[in-house]
């Protein structure tokens, strides 16, 4: 009876991770079953970069992972005014890392009151690391814009966020920043 309870888990196992390998493809799949956050150590510390369309510059401080966790902030400046604080969490869950970004103004006001998003890791190598939104585009919420995320690292104090998005136009645009290093917090 033990052994066929045994057999039944591992069956229902494989069932699962070839039903992540179908929906998410392979490398999703693996990068789901390798990652962890403590693979995002290299982001610990203060992070500065000019957006490629030159609105701003971005100013983004990442924690070392704790518990699963690593949080971020980010405040994208242009003419001496904020235009967005943006607050980051790249999480350990069931289905592997996902990351979560939310908009507000300066005092702290949200952007939109309501918020649908889960950044997926798609794909994880030691200089790479893409997130995918798994929640469906909906023109009325900004959370839903992002589809994809990538981190590519150049060298260790070097690495570019690049953005696909779909813009409030409902056309597809890039948000891309290459940051240095300027800080340890």
């Amino acid at each position: 009876m033990a052994d066929s309870i045994g057999k039944a888990r591992r069956s229902a196992a494989g069932i699962v991770l070839l039903a992540a390998w179908i929906a998410l493809g392979p490398s999703a799949a693996k990068a789901q079953a390798s990652a962890t956050t403590k693979d995002f150590g290299w982001l610990a510390g203060r992070w500065q970069g000019t957006m490629k369309s030159g609105v701003g510059i971005a100013d983004v401080t990442f924690t070392p992972p704790v518990a699963g966790l690593v949080t971020g902030v980010m405040r994208l400046v242009s003419d001496d005014r904020i235009l967005v604080v943006e607050l980051i969490s790249i999480v350990d869950t069931p289905n592997g890392p996902e990351m979560r970004f939310r908009h507000f103004s300066s005092a702290l006001d949200a952007y939109e009151a309501s918020f649908k998003q889960a950044m997926r890791l798609r794909s994880h190598s030691a200089d790479k690391d893409v997130f995918e939104n798994v929640v469906p585009y909906d023109k009325t919420l900004m959370s839903t814009q992002p589809r994809l995320t990538t981190f590519q690292r150049i060298d260790a104090n070097s690495f570019t966020g690049h953005s696909d998005i779909i813009g409030e136009d409902g056309k597809p645009a890039v948000i891309e920043v290459t940051y240095r290093r300027i800080g340890t917090s």
